[in-house]
């Protein structure tokens, strides 16, 4: 499989690393930096371009989209339009509307389309989905992200703001919990409506940047799930004890299952965890399926994928999904401000 690269930023060395130890083709990475674009040509022994027009011309079995999440909308469009198979960084777009018309662009054109929430290919979360399924009647859930975002990281953001107003970052939410909100959506269908919401923020990160996100929204068969969002300094919290606290908890009448997801950057240390509780055998069960990565299992299931196999990978639609509920979450927290 040969895979192309637009970006050249941090998210596209995970990609770059994986494509290359699966012993895949990383044909050309394209990025309008020339110098982060060669530097990158050089770690991976690719080609390199600064003009992604010419890299969509060029065949390819895979176009990455690897960009800041700005630009995601108009690079995979350009993508999908020159004809190619697409995987695209999450969040898909950063509003609803553009991930709306990059979905039905995608369902007209019939190329293959995913999504880089690849915390839903770990065969442990496969597993979970199993376990969902035996809880009964889901009533109430709880999706739980907490990362150990250091102190001093929130003055280097502020002063970046401060020089750059319109700078395209994204906090907590968009790039952490956007992966547990595809989770929940995947595992326990879809939401009614957005009941409350709030944001916090740091001095002089409003509104780019958000540190903490609280939501309780209405599933669509009435279930209640509390999302807990946030970047905090807490090194020791967490299953692991190392600051890296990511729950996804569905309780029903006759079980509750829980999936504890990892640190991303860290497959060769930690493993997910599913476990439930299974009312009628009064047993706890748990799954381990090991150290897996995350990236290097995406690629796999993408080239299964374009042979015709049919796999978890996510699509345009729930990935607009996703995209969706971010918003309504944002919509219910500025209502909160007033």
């Amino acid at each position: 499989m040969k895979v192309n690269l637009i970006g050249a930023g941090n998210i596209a060395d995970y990609h770059a690393r994986s494509i290359k130890s699966l012993g895949y083709e990383l044909g050309v990475v394209a990025d309008g930096n020339e110098q982060a674009a060669r530097r990158f040509a050089e770690k991976y022994d690719c080609r390199w371009t600064a003009d992604t027009t010419l890299l969509l011309s060029e065949q390819a079995d895979l176009v990455t989209v690897a960009v800041p999440n700005a630009y995601h909308f108009e690079v995979a469009k350009a993508a999908v339009n020159a004809g190619h198979a697409v995987l695209c960084e999450k969040p898909m777009t950063r509003s609803a509307e553009n991930s709306r018309e990059l979905a039905e662009l995608v369902r007209k054109s019939g190329n293959p389309f995913f999504v880089g929430y690849m915390k839903r290919v770990h065969p442990t979360a496969r597993k979970f989905k199993e376990y969902a399924r035996r809880i009964g009647t889901m009533r109430s859930g709880l999706v739980r992200v907490f990362h150990p975002m250091p102190e001093a990281s929130w003055t280097i953001i502020a002063d970046q703001l401060a020089k750059s107003p319109k700078s395209t970052m994204d906090g907590v939410f968009v790039n952490s919990g956007s992966h547990m909100l595809d989770l929940l959506l995947h595992f326990a269908g879809p939401v009614r409506r957005v009941l409350a919401a709030r944001m916090q923020y740091r001095d002089g990160c409003y509104p780019n940047v958000d540190a903490m996100t609280h939501a309780l929204i209405e599933m669509e068969n009435g279930a209640t799930v509390t999302v807990e969002c946030g970047w905090l300094p807490l090194s020791g919290v967490g299953r692991r004890e190392n600051g890296w606290d990511e729950l996804l908890e569905l309780r029903g009448d006759a079980g509750l299952a829980t999936l504890h997801t990892t640190w991303w950057e860290r497959p060769q240390f930690e493993s997910p965890v599913a476990e439930i509780w299974d009312e009628a055998l009064r047993t706890r069960e748990s799954f381990n399926a090991g150290m897996i990565d995350n990236f290097e299992e995406e690629y796999r299931l993408i080239r299964a994928a374009l042979s015709g196999e049919d796999v978890p990978l996510a699509t345009a639609e729930e990935a607009c999904a996703v995209d969706t509920l971010i918003d309504d979450i944002f919509a219910a927290a500025r209502r909160s401000e007033i």
